[in-house]
């Protein structure tokens, strides 16, 4: 009986689940405005929206082959991907608040400095930074605990640089395997003159949760290419992070 009611309800009318959509995406969005952030409230209230438009789209497109449905099956397909586009703005450029929590401060060695990651924008846009030698600059990739980096090298072999990321109170090391698979990138600086190089991807720091404030020590380890060399550090920062 409730199978039936539902069935009919999504395919009353060729535009009622779009509206549905827009609904859901509207309530999702004032309900992170409201509650505390969190992981999953970011990530669930964040999602939902987009996949009750993809089940609009879905099932516009089981009406393009029902008997005289072919036309509202086509207004609803083009519909209900107007309101998925209209979501994916208002998530993307308007967020209902940054899922940062204001930096409050944490407990670390008197003498210890630490960096603030910096940030990247929607649109991939970061921050502009005057670096004068070798130095790593970790930022911020949209949502807590998720990071990525430029480093900054001069004369080096062909080979790969990866990060090493350490709590600074313990020494104990953070998401190792994530950390390393997914921060590598390829180098080679046949010059003197300092050269940038860029993550691509991005990588995730799973211990702790947002908010959740502490210190840590960044290393940079080089891999040559020639496997015969060892593998060594050649660069270390402290940075503030936060786990996702």
């Amino acid at each position: 009986m409730i199978k039936e009611v539902v069935f009919k309800m999504f395919n009353w009318r060729w535009y009622f689940t779009s509206f549905i959509t827009l609904f859901v995406g509207v309530f999702c969005w004032l309900t992170i405005l409201i509650l505390p952030i969190s992981n999953f409230t970011w990530t669930f209230f964040s999602a939902f929206p987009f996949i009750v438009g993809i089940v609009s789209f879905m099932l516009g497109i089981s009406r393009l082959f029902k008997k005289d449905e072919f036309k509202n099956g086509l207004f609803q397909c083009l519909l209900s991907f107007c309101v998925f586009m209209m979501l994916g703005v208002m998530f993307a450029f308007f967020p209902p608040k940054s899922p940062y929590k204001a930096y409050t401060g944490i407990k670390n060695p008197k003498n210890a400095r630490f960096a603030m990651p910096l940030k990247v924008s929607a649109g991939g846009e970061k921050d502009l930074i005057e670096v004068n030698g070798q130095d790593i600059l970790l930022y911020d990739n949209l949502r807590p605990g998720t990071y990525k980096y430029d480093v900054f090298l001069n004369k080096i072999e062909k080979g790969k640089v990866y990060l090493k990321i350490f709590d600074f109170n313990t020494n104990r090391i953070l998401s190792a395997a994530e950390v390393k698979k997914k921060s590598q990138i390829e180098v080679f600086n046949s010059t003197n003159e300092l050269k940038e190089f860029n993550l691509d991807d991005d990588f995730i720091v799973e211990e702790g949760d947002w908010g959740d404030y502490y210190g840590s020590k960044v290393e940079v380890w080089f891999k040559p290419e020639d496997d015969t060399k060892p593998e060594r550090r050649i660069l270390s920062k402290n940075y503030v992070i936060q786990g996702s």
